[in-house]
């Protein structure tokens, strides 16, 4: 709200968690109950989110906005252009990147209030078609992005971000980068293609900071969340399986083993270390051979059960789908009441997976996820 009185276009960079679709609801409320902006404001989003997007519209704001989804197919985006942007009857569009892309003949049209970029770090290359597309097709009064993951101090990824922001005031890279390099400019022992001693590169870390304090604002939760207890993180360490042992030593001597191909051995010992069904699949297996088989799931067994009987619930993260197949098979045979989410869960049926787990009446004990889909 404060950057809006300044006239200032920003990034809201809070830790994920912390509400930044809700502080983004806020302020077009806001604008709209208390400076009669009514937009139109155009929120760009992964498509997995839009519906967590409408969902927390219809909690905040149920009858005062207008919020379109524009998605579909093209006869379902057309009837939505018909009916909403031909009369311009609507307070703000829900989209994701490829329509930006796809209907720039159509979207670009649109005197855009307010454009929210919804994991905004997605434009720190400059060169992308979504950067260049929003640039040169779309006009709009006032700029915000969204994004969780933190700024790093890469000039041009930088300098992308605030051309966008501000492209009259950051409108050369070249510019951006040689404002940074002054300080070390004509001294004797340094060429331009010197590597920056630690002293130096800490001054330009420093003027980066500088420069980006009137337009980021970045929060974490140790900050903003004090009634929280404060996290505690265990790293437990499982010994290898009798089974996982031999196919590690088979892996690392460049065997072949089942008849597999070890041309990514990386990848084929964390397959090992997970669990042996992952590098080698045996659904012959009961619950207790699948336990016995890895070291990591004899562990998350006894975990489990502590957890339940102590009236616990659990959320269990994997990068590995089919070692959440594994997990799902041996919560099934237990008993356990789970719900899952992964990219096989259709955007629509996330936030009611979401919904179920945070019931005040939930029956569901443990969660399952792919970090992919649901970090």
């Amino acid at each position: 709200r404060t950057a809006w009185h300044k006239r200032n276009n920003v990034i809201l960079a809070d830790e994920m968690g912390l509400g930044k679709t809700v502080q983004t609801v806020a302020l077009l409320a806001y604008l709209m109950e208390k400076k009669n902006n009514l937009g139109p404001h155009i929120i760009v989003a992964p498509k997995p989110v839009l519906p967590n997007w409408q969902k927390e519209f219809a909690k905040w704001l149920p009858t005062q906005m207008e919020v379109v989804l524009y998605d579909g197919k093209p006869e379902e985006r057309k009837q939505v252009r018909d009916e909403y942007l031909v009369n311009n009857n609507f307070n703000v569009l829900l989209t994701h990147y490829d329509y930006i892309l796809k209907d720039k003949s159509v979207l670009g049209k649109v005197a855009w209030n307010y454009i929210v970029v919804d994991e905004g770090h997605r434009l720190k290359n400059d060169k992308s078609r979504l950067a260049e597309t929003l640039r040169t097709s779309y006009t709009f009064r006032h700029r915000l992005l969204l994004t969780g993951t933190p700024i790093n101090n890469n000039l041009q990824e930088l300098w992308a971000l605030l051309n966008f922001l501000l492209p009259t005031i950051f409108n050369s890279a070249d510019n951006f980068d040689e404002w940074f390099s002054k300080p070390f400019k004509g001294m004797d022992n340094v060429e331009s293609e010197d590597i920056l001693t630690e002293e130096e590169t800490q001054l330009v870390i420093h003027r980066l900071h500088n420069v980006l304090r009137p337009f980021l604002l970045r929060r974490r939760k140790a900050e903003v969340e004090t009634g929280l207890p404060e996290k505690t993180e265990f790293t437990i360490y499982c010994e290898l399986s009798a089974w996982q042992k031999l196919y590690y030593q088979q892996v690392l001597m460049k065997k072949r083993v089942q008849n597999k191909s070890l041309n990514n051995t990386a990848m084929q010992l964390r397959k090992i270390c997970n669990h042996p069904y992952l590098f080698h699949e045996d659904d012959n297996g009961d619950e207790a051979e699948r336990l016995r088989a890895s070291g990591k799931f004899w562990m998350l067994a006894r975990i489990l059960s502590k957890m339940k009987a102590s009236g616990h619930r659990v959320l269990l993260f994997s990068q590995m789908t089919r070692a959440l197949d594994i997990v799902q098979d041996f919560l099934e045979e237990g008993g356990y009441q789970f719900l899952r989410l992964d990219g096989k869960i259709k955007p629509e049926e996330r936030v009611g997976q979401v919904d179920k787990w945070n019931a005040e009446d939930s029956e569901y004990f443990i969660f399952i996820l792919s970090t992919r889909a649901g970090g």
